[in-house]
């Protein structure tokens, strides 16, 4: 009579208590977040109240050196991946194929240059053992690696809500039969109004203060949904961006013959492909030019700098016109009055442009870093170190051996806090103390009842039956089961 309802309520009390402690990834969850173009020293806009805050409640370094050129996909990937671009193969935003004879741009071709080459996300999932992998926009994160795609992946979509990008991350990460331990979150601002106003326009202060309140957001709903002391986070920028005006432009190739070359890429580089038999006479003539000019160098690829790590790469092209520091080349010639166009505004020779592709050493190049969590160390400043050093940090939060790459562990014992263990039994804790106290109380309480209720069917059951045998009541229930008992008892 009284079992069957307490059972039911067991029952769902159980189910309810600790789905949403199973709902989430039993391994540690990760979140990476990279705002394009966000430059090391945006901090000192005062426009960056939720940044800051948690910025100095987790880990940050300074800045990080990224890797060149410093342009957006290379950056990434070798954020994903931990080697060079003269590795991972993604050496530009674009590139010349001297066998296709085209420009390549992103693509599953440009990024699937090595079958050794496996990104974090695809690294996580061959894991096995319920790893999870997202991807949001990040670049090349939709395409297929060794032939598999990932979980779950949204290609890019210009101006898509940064809310939702948000919201549906909490949803990967909450999801009840495949629940998401790493995510990782493009957005591409600052870069794209960067580059039409500059990094020093009223348009890019409000901007910061959009990212910052879209941080804010991000970290208001880890709370609202119990995971602050679960999630990890890591926040990135892939490079800077520095200003440059119309007077600093530079027309390359006008010092070239037209039907001579093909070229590829960006300011402030630009790839130069010869066609055959005019390979001299076009890094000759772009030599002269250079001297006359002043403000933009020329490099075969033998005398690519070997710090570049750029060198070893079929991709890489024969010829590069660096132009230097505030200056840019023919693209943004081309590009400035699209701009003005687009954006209505009135081009000028004080008209300021985002430009980024320097040398890494350059300051205004130079990438973010901040990350909060429980397995980050918490008030921490550390030395700046290298993007390709991020992969090990994310395997070593994740929690599973890294490929070979070309990072140091330098970011991961800096940034890492000290656990016992696999998975230390705090951070066990600290992913499900909440759920499993109140589970545990609720399943002990409704237990209790249970066995009362037993105990109290079962005296009725036992006084019924010996009122039937015997036409007299007994008084209580030890009297009446002793007589139940077996004569031999």
């Amino acid at each position: 009579m009284f079992l069957k309802p307490i059972l039911s309520v067991l029952y769902l009390v159980t189910t309810i208590c600790f789905s949403s402690v199973t709902s989430l990834s039993k391994h540690p969850i990760l979140i990476v977040v990279s705002f394009d173009a966000f430059r090391y020293n945006f901090f000192t806009t005062e426009t960056l109240p939720y940044m800051n805050l948690y910025r100095t409640k987790g880990t940050y370094a300074e800045y990080l050196t990224n890797v060149f050129p410093t342009k957006t996909f290379p950056n990434h990937h070798s954020i994903a991946t931990g080697v060079y671009p003269e590795v991972h193969g993604v050496i530009g935003n674009s590139y010349y194929d001297s066998t296709l004879k085209k420009i390549v741009k992103i693509s599953p071709e440009m990024y699937n240059y090595s079958e050794a080459v496996i990104p974090i996300w695809r690294w996580n999932e061959d894991q096995g053992d319920g790893r999870v992998s997202a991807s949001f926009m990040w670049p090349g994160g939709d395409f297929t690696y060794q032939g598999k795609n990932i979980t779950y992946s949204v290609t890019f979509q210009n101006g898509f809500d940064w809310k939702k990008r948000v919201d549906q991350t909490i949803k990967w990460i909450l999801d009840p039969e495949k629940p998401a331990n790493l995510i990782m979150l493009y957005f591409e601002e600052p870069d794209t109004h960067g580059h039409a106003f500059g990094p020093n326009s009223v348009i890019i202060k409000d901007l910061l203060a959009k990212l910052d309140n879209i941080t804010g957001y991000l970290h208001q709903q880890l709370e609202l949904n119990n995971l602050s002391d679960k999630v990890n986070v890591i926040q990135v920028s892939d490079h800077g961006m520095t200003a440059v005006t119309p007077p600093h432009f530079i027309n390359i190739t006008q010092y070239l013959k037209n039907g001579t070359y093909e070229w590829a890429g960006a300011s402030p580089a630009i790839q130069i492909i010869p066609h055959g038999g005019f390979e001299d006479s076009i890094y000759t003539a772009l030599k002269n030019a250079s001297k006359q000019n002043g403000h933009f160098t020329v490099y075969a690829k033998s005398e690519y700098l070997d710090r570049w790590h750029y060198k070893n790469n079929p991709r890489s092209p024969p010829i590069l016109v660096m132009a230097e520091q505030g200056y840019a080349l023919d693209d943004l010639i081309i590009s400035a009055p699209q701009y003005a166009k687009k954006y209505n505004f009135t081009l000028t020779n004080q008209s300021e442009f985002g430009v980024h592709g320097y040398d890494y050493i350059v300051d205004e190049m130079h990438p973010y870093f901040m990350a909060i969590g429980p397995r980050i160390k918490q008030q921490t400043k550390v030395d700046p170190f290298s993007t390709i050093d991020l992969f090990n940090l994310f395997c070593g939060i994740l929690e599973i051996m890294p490929t070979k790459n070309n990072g140091t562990t330098k970011a991961a014992d800096m940034v890492l806090a000290n656990t016992s263990g696999k998975y230390s039994l705090g951070t066990i804790l600290m992913m499900s103390v909440g759920g499993v106290l109140v589970a545990l109380l609720l399943v002990s309480l409704a237990i209790v009842f249970t066995l009362i209720a037993i105990k109290r069917q079962q005296s009725i059951t036992t006084t019924a039956a010996l009122n039937k045998r015997f036409p007299q009541t007994f008084q209580n229930y030890i009297e009446a089961q002793h007589l139940l008992e077996p004569e031999d008892a």
